[in-house]
């Protein structure tokens, strides 16, 4: 059927994007098989990472305006995130693809 490539075609674009993310993130262990589930979660801990770096960086440090508010999905610095586990278990939480999202590594 006409849908079968086209699904192929995703599955190929998600597997290259996964392999970018591999090469992109220095914690990631490369020579350790992980699962797409580990390398998310490796994503999300280096960003979150970089993002305390930038707000404790000394040249940042000086009087700035208060940070614009957190969406619902956002975990200030500090405070743990939901597990990837809980998120995929909530239908409402858990969707990824929203009307309007696009693949930012093609």
């Amino acid at each position: 059927s006409g849908e079968e490539p086209a699904a192929l075609c995703l599955q190929c674009d998600m597997n290259d994007c996964y392999s970018r993310l591999r090469k992109l993130v220095p914690t990631i262990p490369p020579n350790k098989r992980v699962s797409k589930v580990e390398i998310l979660q490796h994503v999300i801990d280096y960003i979150l990472d970089l993002q305390l770096a930038l707000e404790t960086h000394p040249a940042l440090l000086r009087p700035q305006p208060p940070p614009p508010a957190l969406h619902a999905g956002s975990c200030p610095a500090g405070t743990p995130r939901t597990p990837l586990t809980a998120l995929n278990a909530d239908p409402v939480r858990g969707s990824v693809n929203k009307p309007g999202d696009s693949i930012l590594c093609r």
